[in-house]
């Protein structure tokens, strides 16, 4: 099903610091990046977007991080959704490695104890049940899907279509698509029976339009002796082929905008940008070093994002707006 008015869809993964060190601490994080959201919501609210705040466990316990978000929330400029880190939400069973940081490697049982805290937590601190959801490190499958499902939830965002992370026990999202469907047997397609949860996957794709044909031309490059010759990254910097997700984490704005044009010459439904909420404090990821690196980051948000609005005349939507008008069409 593709809607016929194509959506913007602003997501933050509103999480602690110290993501990047390759450990998985049940204790101790630190939310102090959450004070660099105000300096992005201005950009938003230039430009009438209302992000989704994707808040997980460390964020939603700590007062001076609520405040912040929840004034933006009460004055209607932003969503509050869920995010879960399973290494830092109670309960807190053992330690954890990079195989059961994936909340889709953990038992059912504890999967759904996690969910309904986090959820719990925002709840009652945001004083609004949260309907929208996105995994940590992207680890979820149909089972956690259905769990979402049972508890009310509407809308998931956690598929990156063209996207393996298999290698340390993560889902391999290969194959899946692109636009948004309702979760079947097999969190990748709806073939089937299922929990009927609408996923609207992060926008990752090429630049250019025909993704299923690169994504295949792109496997095959990046094994064998191609591989051994660095084609990936020779066509990439010369601008032949650009796998690109949209994020301003993985690249500059031109880049971005040639994936916004391509994903809007093929009409597709909705554009998701998604980004970690430590990139708004210096030094926190490597993506953002360092003030200057910082104004860098925000300068091509905004243009990326007013490039979206003003020139692709794409809508600005929630994850839940656009959950709501997709069900709307879905029953005309």
């Amino acid at each position: 099903m593709l809607l016929p008015v194509s959506a913007l869809i602003v997501t933050v993964d509103t999480e602690e610091e110290g993501l990047w060190s390759g450990a998985f601490p049940t204790a101790g994080a630190t939310v102090t990046n959450i004070a660099g959201v105000p300096r992005f919501q201005d950009i938003c609210d230039r430009l009438q977007i209302q992000p989704t705040y994707l808040v997980n466990s460390p964020v939603a316990e700590n007062e001076t991080a609520v405040a912040i978000l929840k004034e933006i929330l009460d004055s209607r400029r932003c969503e509050i959704g869920t995010h879960i880190h399973p290494w830092n939400t109670a309960p807190i069973v053992g330690n954890y490695n990079a195989r059961d940081s994936y909340l889709c490697n953990l038992p059912t049982e504890l999967q759904n104890k996690k969910l309904l805290h986090v959820t719990r937590q925002i709840e009652d601190n945001f004083e609004r049940r949260p309907l929208s959801f996105r995994s940590g490190r992207y680890g979820l499958d149909a089972d956690g899907a259905a769990l979402l499902r049972q508890m009310g939830y509407i809308v998931d965002s956690s598929v990156c279509p063209f996207t393996d992370y298999s290698a340390d026990g993560g889902p391999d999202f290969r194959g899946a698509p692109v636009t948004p469907y309702r979760i079947g047997e097999d969190i990748r397609g709806s073939a089937g029976s299922g929990c009927g949860l609408l996923e609207v996957p992060v926008s990752i794709g090429f630049n250019r339009t025909n993704f299923a044909r690169c994504d295949r031309f792109h496997q095959r490059i990046s094994r064998g002796i191609p591989k051994k010759f660095r084609a990936v990254g020779l066509l990439d910097r010369l601008g032949i082929l650009q796998k690109t997700k949209f994020s301003p984490e993985k690249g500059g704005a031109g880049r971005l905008m040639a994936l916004a044009r391509a994903y809007a010459k093929q009409n597709l439904p909705c554009l998701v940008l998604m980004f970690h909420s430590s990139s708004l404090l210096p030094g926190a990821t490597p993506y953002v070093p360092d003030q200057k690196s910082l104004a860098g980051f925000l300068d091509d948000l905004a243009t990326v994002l007013e490039y979206c609005v003003a020139l692709l005349s794409l809508t600005p939507m929630t994850l839940t707006q656009f959950a709501q008008r997709y069900e709307q069409e879905e029953c005309c």
